[in-house]
């Protein structure tokens, strides 16, 4: 009855309804006279209101399937319904959000053989955590709190760490090729043997790095020199 069919549109994709009303019409075209211009404009009258949500839905119905069979029209949409099944879920991209917006306080994260590639820590709260020699390529520490964080020989490259706190926290021996940073880089503990190789550093920022002490050295794992990672005179 027009009831069910009613229940079926309100929780039917918009293009199953469309679909369905000129699958029923072609199936009916034999049966009924062809559907003249004013039932066309009927019908587009009925796919845009059910684009725009249910508030006209009760016109739509009586407008699309005017001249139709109501159980060939319900059992259409019934189908392309179900074949068109919910709207597919959408990747998060960084690997989903595993850590993001969590406390993680003086955890240990440090493994040189689990992988956090690609993981989500934005905003995650990790004062001393420990990330030593962890592999934390393409990772997002967007906003992230990472006050005394180790990330002592970690494996950083192309990872996003702007607008972080990131003072106290020790990237000796790290590898942060193509990575993001922002002013709090300059907190940092330590630079020393560190990889910026290609990193992306604030213009007024640069200087300032290479002003300090600890930038020198060589990478122990890619053999880089340090200072010359950051273009430094």
């Amino acid at each position: 009855g027009n009831s069910c069919t009613m229940m079926m549109l309100r929780s039917a994709p918009p293009t199953a309804v469309a679909a369905a009303i000129l699958l029923a019409a072609a199936s009916q075209s034999s049966a009924f006279q062809p559907i003249s211009a004013p039932r066309s404009a009927h019908v587009n009258t009925a796919l845009a209101a059910q684009e725009q949500g249910n508030t006209l839905l009760d016109d739509a119905v009586s407008l699309s399937i005017r001249g139709i069979s109501t159980a060939v029209f319900t059992s259409t949409l019934f189908v392309m319904t179900t074949l068109s099944g919910p709207a597919p879920a959408v990747a998060v991209s960084g690997g989903g959000l595993d850590y993001a917006n969590i406390d993680i306080t003086g955890q240990d994260f440090s493994n040189e053989g689990k992988l956090y590639k690609g993981k989500d820590f934005s905003q995650v709260i990790a004062k001393g955590t420990n990330f030593a020699k962890s592999n934390l390529q393409g990772c997002r520490f967007y906003k992230a709190y990472l006050v005394n964080t180790d990330f002592s020989g970690a494996d950083l490259r192309g990872a996003a760490l702007e607008d972080t706190s990131m003072d106290g926290a020790s990237l000796k021996d790290a590898i942060a090729a193509g990575s993001y940073f922002g002013q709090s880089l300059l907190d940092v503990k330590t630079m020393e043997n560190a990889d910026f190789t290609d990193a992306q550093i604030p213009v007024k920022t640069l200087p300032l790095i290479c002003e300090r002490e600890d930038v020198k050295g060589t990478n122990p794992t890619t053999g880089v020199d340090t200072r010359e990672s950051l273009m430094c005179p």
